[in-house]
């Protein structure tokens, strides 16, 4: 099994394009050979002493927030104790493997089998230690260099960063007889990986686009700067939106330098349709909150930016009509969890909407976080993005 194992993992950096490629490929690998049906990658950032969910195998294309949640289930601090796989729960079909590279814990690999258990005996301790070796050697040589351990940012330079940061974030809100759009941004740290921006290449429409880089600080703020260029670079080039999604993760995929991903929403608004069309790449459905109260998911879409080749984006359209309201936001809102480990989710987000809708849309994007500022009794410990579109 290890034999096989180290095989497929030289043969991945024989073939691999770019760290990304690397990753999926090890994953498949590990998947193959220990016969597991899903792989989670849960990042450790020894500075911080956080975990963070930076990869995923197996599962659909939108579980990103529900695998970031379940951390909160698992006792992945358990590796910082030991270098020995162990259960993630007592069915046994669920197995932590600490990723190491010298003594440092680089990450923790949780995988998964849907039926029978996957122990560590004989034949499989060998692979798992493989794993352990050769995947934490590969984390900690793909790292930027912003989360080196013992690699420390000035303050001076993350605020000068965060300067930068500010200003690709709109310093005005487009407002015309037929719409309105308000946003809100708030980083955890000094600089974060959320983003969101709106275009107007032609009269008659405009454009949103929401993004979340997996991570946190300047490494993810550095990965949603080189999207932002890519998507401005893309959306001046060919005005197909419809492939929009396609063509970014294609350059995202290839071009990737350091383990990186993004979940993101686009939406185009034409005027004379009356209609909003929608590219989502694994993150929340859209809300539409309509001015009876009801509220609607805009479904659909494909898998993160950047994580695997040959992703596809199914657009999506809907009716749009006066009243209506337009929610977007990231996780670093929905996820924020009370004493009780409960999660404000986007059902909370939605009743706070609801309740405050007629309300100006800052004031409705204050009522909304004030909810869930005083839902979860805590800071929040992700970048927080909120942006509200009224169609009039």
């Amino acid at each position: 099994m290890s034999d096989e194992l180290g095989r497929r993992f030289i043969r991945a950096l024989a073939e691999g394009e770019s760290v990304n490629d690397f990753l999926r490929r090890f994953a498949e690998a590990i998947a193959d050979v220990l016969h597991v049906s899903a792989a989670v990658l849960y990042d450790y950032d020894e500075t911080a002493d956080t975990f963070d969910l930076l990869f995923f195998h197996g599962h659909e294309s939108d579980a990103r927030s529900s695998l970031h949640r379940q951390l909160a289930t698992l006792d992945v601090a358990r590796a910082c104790r030991q270098r020995e796989p162990y259960p993630a729960d007592a069915s046994g079909r669920r197995l932590l493997v600490p990723l190491y590279f010298r003594n440092v814990l680089e990450a923790v690999l949780l995988l998964e089998r849907r039926a029978e258990p996957l122990p560590v005996d004989a034949t499989t301790t060998p692979a798992l230690h493989l794993i352990s070796r050769f995947v934490g050697l590969f984390m900690s040589s793909s790292r930027l260099s912003v989360n080196q351990r013992r690699v420390v940012a000035r303050v001076s330079d993350l605020e000068r960063a965060r300067d930068v940061q500010m200003s690709y974030l709109p310093s005005r809100y487009p407002a015309t007889d037929r719409y309105e759009i308000f946003g809100y941004n708030q980083s955890s740290d000094l600089v974060g990986g959320d983003y969101f921006d709106f275009f107007s290449e032609t009269d008659g429409a405009v454009q949103c686009v929401l993004a979340d880089a997996c991570g946190h600080g300047l490494a993810a703020a550095l990965v949603m700067s080189h999207f932002r260029g890519l998507l401005q670079a893309e959306i001046r080039r060919d005005e197909d939106h419809a492939s929009l999604f396609g063509r970014l993760n294609r350059l995202l995929y290839d071009g990737a330098g350091s383990l990186s991903y993004l979940t993101g929403v686009f939406l185009d608004y034409r005027e004379r349709d009356g209609r909003v069309s929608y590219l989502n790449a694994g993150h929340f459905d859209p809300v539409l909150v309509h001015a009876s109260g009801d509220v609607s998911r805009l479904r659909g879409g494909g898998p993160p930016l950047g994580m695997f080749p040959g992703s596809e984006y199914e657009p999506g359209s809907s009716a749009v009509r006066p009243g209506d309201l337009l929610v977007l936001f990231t996780d670093g809102l929905v996820e924020l969890m009370n004493p009780a480990a409960e999660c404000f989710g986007v059902d909370g987000a939605c009743r706070a909407v609801v309740e405050h809708r007629d309300r100006p849309l800052s004031e409705l994007a204050a009522e909304v976080l004030a909810s869930a500022a005083a839902f979860s009794q805590s800071r929040t410990e992700d970048d927080v993005t909120l942006v509200l579109m009224r169609f009039r």
